[in-house]
């Protein structure tokens, strides 16, 4: 496919990638195989779709932009088990779509990333695995470590679900048009490490935690709860009234959750 017959709009994100051995890889990455349904969320000019085909049982793909439906069509006649909606996937109910489990493989326009991950969160059940493309500090973001300064609100919530991990970068040469920032292909596994008794609850709470950042987690977390109660919650952990957030690991931000919540 020429990338000049494509009208790339700014308003939408777009933009694409062409590099078939860098398509494939991703795919690679990805961990699709022949028995796989996929899922993917911007087909844009079907390059990735094109991947995908070759090498899933199924793709359903959604695009917002109804003008890349001819360059789309050529990747439906090449490949008949894929399936193109046009639709704003973050209108589309997810339960809704009709398989049990699918594998996520998109290149979400930056925009967009974080809501459309969360949407995905919500219904993890559907979902084996997660791989997007994305902004190489949203991805950082999103596997960081506590006591780093990108560690927050998505590190902890994501992490307490999924192993994160980063299988490549991609430089913004690799799109059309080029981005100003390079990219980052983000990979979400879903694990059974930690229990949380109220997941809404937890999310809620996480955002508590780190809602005034340069403030202590007591100073935080006392909108909601009782002082001494968070400082005895907080010294069985080691922790101080001085302890901040961005200190405390996943598993004992769920631990602290569920001794103050219950």
């Amino acid at each position: 496919m020429e990338d000049n017959k494509i009208n790339f709009k700014k308003s939408l994100g777009q933009n694409f990638i062409f590099d078939k051995n860098l398509l494939n890889a991703i795919v690679e990455d990805a961990g699709v195989r022949s028995e796989d349904t996929v899922l993917e969320i911007g087909a844009g000019a079907g390059t990735l779709t094109r991947a995908l085909g070759g090498k899933a049982k199924r793709v359903i793909s959604f695009e917002i932009d109804e003008s890349l439906k001819v360059h789309l069509d050529e990747v439906k006649r090449d490949y008949p088990n894929v399936e193109f909606r046009f639709l704003d996937f973050m209108k589309v109910d997810i339960d809704s779509l009709d398989f049990i489990k699918a594998k996520v493989v998109a290149n979400i326009p930056y925009y967009i990333t974080t809501p459309i991950v969360f949407k995905l969160v919500d219904r993890i059940e559907k979902f084996d695995t997660i791989t997007v493309l994305v902004q190489k500090e949203v991805a950082e973001r999103f596997a960081s470590k506590c006591g780093s300064k990108e560690y927050g609100i998505t590190s902890v919530i994501l992490q307490s679900i999924f192993d994160v991990s980063i299988p490549r970068t991609v430089k913004k040469e690799c799109f059309t048009p080029s981005p100003k920032v390079d990219s980052a292909l983000c990979k979400l596994v879903p694990h059974n490490k930690y229990v949380i008794s109220n997941f809404e609850e937890f999310k809620n709470f996480v955002h508590l935690s780190f809602s005034m950042r340069r403030k202590t987690l007591l100073n935080n977390l006392k909108k909601k709860y009782e002082r001494e109660k968070i400082i005895t919650t907080l010294k069985n952990f080691n922790y101080t009234e001085l302890t901040r957030p961005e200190e405390i690991n996943v598993e004992n931000f769920i631990k602290i959750f569920e001794m103050l919540d219950n």
